[in-house]
């Protein structure tokens, strides 16, 4: 597909190559999601296919914000990130899965935030023998549903009816692939909301380097 859009097959349409271009985006995009759920069945039956270093998780969340300001921008909405004074910014993790997770919660607050923002904040705390880093990624968005924050991490969650008003799609895959990343990491994640119309917390908590 990609080379008839390259024209190596001789030329095409502008209308051709429009509908080709969606159908290759497409494509890839379900490519994509076939192998996450892949490597997350692998990190279920508890295969061993992360590749643990130590990560700089400060400078991931300056990044995923950057790449995610576009987005907030267009809709208007802030998107800011909080970071403690001098962090201790390392965490064991795989970088790439990792990267993938918090960008999806990032990603998916300023999806269901219309007015407002979202609120990106790293801590660092102490929990018994263990320094842990706690992303905490807060919006202004349509909120959740006690049932709903309890669920919304599952394989087959989908938002309530408010979300289907604002997007046709509403199915939570984003989060359940996250949920499994975190928790591969050997990690947790939770999410609260006081309700419809009221926003939403949602919590990552990883090791940190000692």
């Amino acid at each position: 597909m990609s080379l008839t859009l390259e024209g190596d097959f001789g030329p095409i349409s502008d209308v051709v190559k429009e509908k080709l271009g969606f159908c290759f985006e497409s494509t890839n995009r379900l490519i994509k999601l076939v192998n996450e759920f892949l490597d997350i069945s692998k990190l279920q039956l508890g295969r061993d296919i992360l590749d643990i270093k130590e990560t700089s998780i400060v400078e991931m969340l300056k990044d995923i914000i950057v790449e995610v300001q576009p987005e907030a921008d267009k809709k208007g909405i802030y998107l800011t990130l909080i970071l403690p004074p001098e962090p201790t910014s390392l965490v064991m993790a795989d970088a790439g899965k990792l990267r993938e997770a918090l960008y999806n919660l990032i990603d998916n607050a300023v999806k269901y935030t219309e007015k407002g923002g979202v609120k990106v904040e790293l801590q660092f705390v102490t929990k018994g023998r263990n320094n842990c880093a706690m992303v905490i990624v807060t919006d202004t968005g349509i909120g959740m549903t006690k049932e709903e924050a309890d669920d919304v991490f599952g394989r087959q969650f989908e938002r309530g009816k408010e979300a289907k008003k604002v997007y046709a799609l509403g199915r939570g895959i984003g989060l359940f692939i996250t949920a499994s990343i975190i928790r591969a990491h050997k990690g947790k994640i939770w999410a609260e909301s006081l309700g419809a119309g009221q926003g939403s917390a949602f919590y990552v908590e990883l090791i940190a380097k000692k």
